[in-house]
């Protein structure tokens, strides 16, 4: 399927508010609004004018662009879609044309989207939050592998929050699994997927999110181990607020790893995790696996765990996959 941007319209509804726009007679107009409609926008119409209702679920870019703060980057640059293959890759094509850090790429669908280890990403439209940030970070490249805990931390203390505010009605039993998945009782709800630019002269990294938000957002056959974040809040959470709150989060917790407390950051990593120190743990590396148990942290994330012989090993990210063991 063919990408898709928002429509102009959108954007345009979005500036105006609620005095809204006069009906156009012309053929894109009507198109414009359908296309609108059929993707879920709630608009409404009244004496010839046409207006977008405001809540906090849409992703309308003008709405996003005014309600995020500009903390670690000057504004909120954003570029949305109903249909793209994968907003990390949209993110990483606008990084290596320059894009600077405060880009944002989100899509309503992808049809591409992919995770950890060349893996698919599930997508269907409306019912998650699907989109990457641009970041141009100025430590040393040895410590971007960090920025999977940036995200991890946020994406944490940001559900944390929307429990303590009463927009999720209750505590929810939170957990980080490393390297880059938040879990809910014990469930997969979001996964980070961290990728960088090979642009020696100007280097990013973008960081892509996928978050189930929605009932429908996890395949049937992932249900044993995926969840959504409206199922377990037992109400519906609005999405725009949610990102909104998110990159709010993101902005502060990046700012910490730009000062170099990367201390500081595992540690506030270690506080949300249950798995970075004596849990059990098994590590499938390709076709062959083994049991370990593990033993901290490094100074860029990196797991420590320790064999079944003694010997403590270092494990990183990108060669293999961790998964806890729960004994009997």
């Amino acid at each position: 399927m063919s990408t898709l941007k928002i429509p102009a319209i959108l954007i345009d509804l979005g500036h105006v508010g609620e005095n809204g726009l006069p009906v156009n007679p012309a053929p894109w107009f009507q198109q414009e609004l359908d296309l609108c409609k059929e993707w879920g926008f709630r608009l409404q119409s009244s004496n010839n004018r046409v207006s977008l209702k405001f809540d906090q679920d849409q992703l309308v870019p003008y709405w996003l662009q005014k309600e995020t703060p500009a903390i670690a980057w000057d504004w909120l640059r954003v570029n949305g879609y109903l249909r793209l293959e994968s907003t990390n890759s949209e993110a990483l094509e606008l990084a290596r044309k320059g894009a600077p850090g405060g880009t944002l790429v989100f899509a309503e669908e992808q049809t591409a989207g992919r995770g950890r280890s060349g893996r698919s990403w599930f997508s269907n439209r409306g019912k998650s939050l699907c989109f990457t940030i641009v970041l141009r970070p100025t430590q040393p490249a040895r410590f971007w592998p960090l920025l999977t805990h940036v995200a991890s931390v946020s994406l944490f203390e940001t559900i944390e929050e929307l429990c303590w505010d009463g927009i999720i009605p209750h505590p929810l039993e939170l957990d980080l699994k490393w390297p880059n998945d938040v879990l809910i009782s014990g469930k997969k709800c979001a996964g980070i997927l961290l990728e960088t630019t090979t642009d020696t002269e100007n280097p990013a990294a973008v960081v892509g999110l996928g978050i189930n938000v929605r009932p429908g957002s996890v395949p049937e056959s992932l249900e044993s181990v995926a969840t959504n974040l409206d199922e377990m809040a037992g109400a519906t959470v609005p999405r725009r607020q949610f990102l909104v709150r998110f990159l709010q989060k993101l902005q502060q917790c990046y700012l910490v790893f730009e000062h170099g407390k990367h201390g500081e950051l595992l540690e506030r990593w270690k506080s949300h995790s249950s798995m970075w120190n004596g849990a059990d743990v098994w590590i499938a590396d390709g076709d062959v696996g083994w049991n370990a148990v593990t033993c901290g942290l490094n100074e860029i994330g990196a797991l420590m765990v320790r064999t079944p012989e003694g010997q403590v090993e270092t494990i990183l990210a990108g060669d293999v996959s961790v998964r806890r063991i729960v004994k009997e």
